[in-house]
């Protein structure tokens, strides 16, 4: 059957190397062919990849960089930009990023084909105070409110992992650029879009804008689901499970009591008190502290597979907790084909990368390795 790319036939030039360069990978697995414009020397994240010394492979580049294809353009001289402006009015969408080459003009280059959606992504947007301010992944995520919402109460925010600025802010950028490129299509008329990644992770704050909504209420450190005493990150056998077994969640709780008076354990004698029913007990850290180590005593002769399927027999609001090699090697994952082995010039072997998020009803061009500073493929 032949492969179904939704975006066969869309050009994009990309000129991003950092807040958008996933956004342009999304087109181009469904099929549009990406170009990443570049100076003579590469755009910042491939000096970065390619920089002298280094000892081990970028990943993060080729991942980022991956069904993409590459031409070097000095933008600065003539014959740069008329090659460029040539290739823009055959182009659907351009792609722009602060501090990489055409950010500073747009205007110039809807001039080239006035149809084309513009779609420029940078930390803090188009305009005001802090337009050009320095910027970082740790910094956009205490700006935009995130790093807020991390850690533990009474401790510290924290950086959530792996450049989250970066895939929330691409993201967004996407599909903000999908509806526009739809437009474009049927009404003829081009767009600009202004994407700022502290406005995209701001958007994007767990459920604290559903708190608000619904109990007028500023969400703490640590989330919503760890108010109660029974919702936390516990120590098993073999790693962690996650527990969320309030009464006030369908049977979970009392599910939770009958297993352990099945197997007579003594944790019991303390959770059939009365207290554990009242919510706002629950809530305390004297609760907290009492609750901890019993269940982790109960559970601590169980596997994470075990107490999952106890947890799945039972009605047990459980799940375990995900290491990274885990999660390579998920079943579920396995079964759905989520990671592709892609060979890469760059690697002595073929490597694991992630997949697309998503099944379409027919099969979906497969992701290509990044392209070397120049390579058109």
């Amino acid at each position: 059957m032949e492969a179904f790319r939704p975006y066969s036939g869309i050009r994009i030039l990309d000129l991003t190397h950092n807040l958008g360069r996933y956004a342009t990978r999304l087109f181009g697995d469904l099929g549009a062919e990406v170009i990443r414009v570049e100076p003579p020397e590469g755009l910042p994240d491939r000096r970065l990849a390619e920089q002298p010394g280094r000892n081990s492979p970028d990943y993060a580049f080729s991942f980022f960089n991956a069904s993409k294809r590459s031409i070097v353009l000095d933008l600065a001289a003539e014959k740069g930009r008329a090659t460029f402006a040539a290739m823009a009015k055959d182009a659907h969408v351009v792609f722009l990023e602060r501090g990489a080459p055409l950010a500073d003009e747009i205007g110039w280059v809807r001039e080239q084909n006035p149809g084309a959606v513009v779609t420029l992504v940078s930390p803090y947007g188009m305009g005001g105070p802090m337009e050009h301010a320095p910027t970082s992944d740790l910094v956009l995520q205490a700006a935009g409110g995130i790093a807020w919402m991390t850690g533990r109460d009474g401790e510290p925010p924290l950086r959530l992992p792996v450049d989250q600025s970066v895939m929330i802010t691409s993201v967004y950028a996407a599909a903000a650029t999908a509806m526009c490129l739809f437009d474009a299509e049927t009404g003829g008329t081009g767009h600009v879009v202004d994407v700022s990644a502290q406005e995209c992770i701001a958007h994007s704050l767990q459920n604290a804008i559903q708190v608000y909504d619904l109990e007028r209420r500023i969400s703490h450190r640590a989330g919503e689901g760890t108010r109660d005493a029974s919702e936390d990150i516990y120590t098993c056998k073999d790693g962690q499970v996650f527990l969320a077994s309030p009464p006030t969640l369908g049977i979970s709780w009392k599910q939770l009591l009958a297993w352990m008076g099945e197997t007579s354990h003594p944790s019991l004698a303390e959770f059939g008190k009365e207290r554990w029913l009242d919510r706002r007990w629950r809530q305390t850290a004297e609760a907290k502290g009492l609750f901890r180590p019993l269940f982790e005593a109960f559970i601590a002769d169980y596997t994470r597979d075990e107490l999952l399927a106890q947890a799945l027999k039972r009605k047990v609001v459980m799940a375990p907790v995900a290491r990274i090699a885990d999660v390579l090697g998920d079943r579920q994952l396995a079964y759905r084909n989520y990671f592709i082995q892609m060979a890469d010039p760059r690697f002595e072997r073929p490597v694991q990368f992630p997949g697309a998020p998503y099944k379409l009803s027919e099969p979906v061009w497969a992701a290509t390795p990044a392209p070397a500073l120049g390579a058109r493929g």
